[in-house]
């Protein structure tokens, strides 16, 4: 295996042990869970929707990523909620919202809102890496190919 596809394999497995770590630790803890997304500045509605929508995202990323028919639409999907998440925690550093509680699974809870934004921004990075090297690595295949005829 060339570097690049080892280095985005590495990608996908750090964003699968990403999308299945929070959820389920977001679910261990669900009434936890519940509560910090309740006490979010959102309408109670929306709160009771995104309970249950944002670890339902992150499973299926996960079930798109390790699928290499649709890891694409997998970084897509992760893309989006790491953009939502990032938006969000701008938000919050700028006090749109006041002070608000983490809703966050696991070690990623502890950190604070800047170490949120920047561990947010590396992954979305990596992210693009991700989009870079398997269109890097399609074409290694297609003039591999193209040798050989």
């Amino acid at each position: 295996m060339k570097k690049k596809q080892v280095l985005l394999e590495l990608i996908i497995m750090g964003l699968v042990f990403l999308f299945v770590y929070t959820p389920a630790s977001k679910l261990m803890k669900f009434h936890e869970y519940v509560l910090t997304m309740k006490a979010q500045p959102f309408a109670p509605w929306f709160s009771t929707f995104l309970i249950y929508a944002v670890p339902a995202t992150e499973i299926l990323a996960v079930m798109l990523l390790v699928i290499p028919f649709t890891r694409k639409i997998g970084l897509y999907v992760s893309l989006m909620l790491m953009t939502l998440f990032t938006g969000y925690i701008g938000l919050v550093q700028f006090n749109y919202y006041g002070k608000i509680p983490c809703t966050c699974g696991g070690f990623i809870s502890s950190l604070t809102w800047n170490q949120h934004l920047v561990l947010n921004i590396a992954i979305m990075l990596l992210i693009g890496l991700a989009f870079w090297l398997m269109r890097e690595t399609a074409e290694d295949r297609t003039n591999e190919r193209n040798i050989l005829i």
